[in-house]
C-alpha cells in the first residue's frame, strides 16, 4: 500500500515473519492459510501480533502480485497481515539477513525457497525459528498442528 514496514515500525508487537512467493500454487497458499488460522486462534491476543510475509520471488516483486495473492488466499480480511515487497536490492538484503534461500525454477514462475517462520519479540529480538513446510498435501496433522504451535510461541511472547 506504499507504506514502509520494518521491525522498528512494528515495535511493541510480537511478529511472525515469513517469506512467500506470490505466484506459488503449493506450499505458500497453505502457509498463508496456517497464518490465517493462527490469527483466529490468537483471539484477542491478535491485537498484539503482526503477521508479516516478505515477497520471495525475484521475478514477481510488484505490489500487484502481493495483492493478488492476498485476494486469492483471503488474507485481506486479516487485520494484522502484511505482505510486503520492495525494490529487488532491498528484498535481497532482507533475504540475506534471514538466510532465506531463493532459487528460480527452470520454468521461471514459482521459486524454491525456505519455508520458515521467524518469531520476533516486541523489542525486535529473534526468539524462535519454526519450519512451516506443509509437507505432503495429505498430512492434515501437520497442517492443524503448525497453527497451534505458532500460536503457542506467539502467545508466550505476548504474555511473558
Amino acid at each position: 500500500n506504499g507504506a514502509t514496514v520494518s521491525l522498528a515500525s512494528l515495535a511493541g508487537h510480537t511478529v511472525a515473519l515469513t517469506f512467500l512467493d506470490p505466484t506459488c500454487t503449493s506450499d505458500c497458499p497453505l502457509i498463508a492459510q496456517e497464518l490465517r488460522v493462527t490469527d483466529q486462534l490468537l483471539g484477542a491476543d491478535a491485537a498484539h501480533v503482526e503477521l508479516v510475509a516478505v515477497v520471495n520471488n525475484p521475478l514477481y516483486t510488484s505490489p500487484a502480485a502481493a495483492a493478488a495473492f492476498d485476494r486469492q488466499e483471503g488474507m485481506g480480511h486479516v487485520p494484522n497481515w502484511h505482505f510486503v515487497t520492495g525494490p529487488l536490492a532491498q528484498l535481497h538484503q532482507v533475504w540475506d539477513t534471514y538466510g532465506v534461500e531463493t532459487q528460480v525454477t527452470p520454468a521461471g514462475g514459482m521459486v524454491a525457497h525456505s519455508d520458515l517462520v521467524y518469531v520476533i519479540d516486541g523489542r525486535g529480538h529473534l526468539r524462535v525459528v519454526l519450519t512451516s513446510d506443509p509437507g505432503s498435501q495429505g498430512d492434515t496433522a501437520l497442517h492443524s498442528s503448525f497453527a497451534a504451535i505458532l500460536t503457542f510461541q506467539l502467545q508466550r511472547l505476548v504474555h511473558p
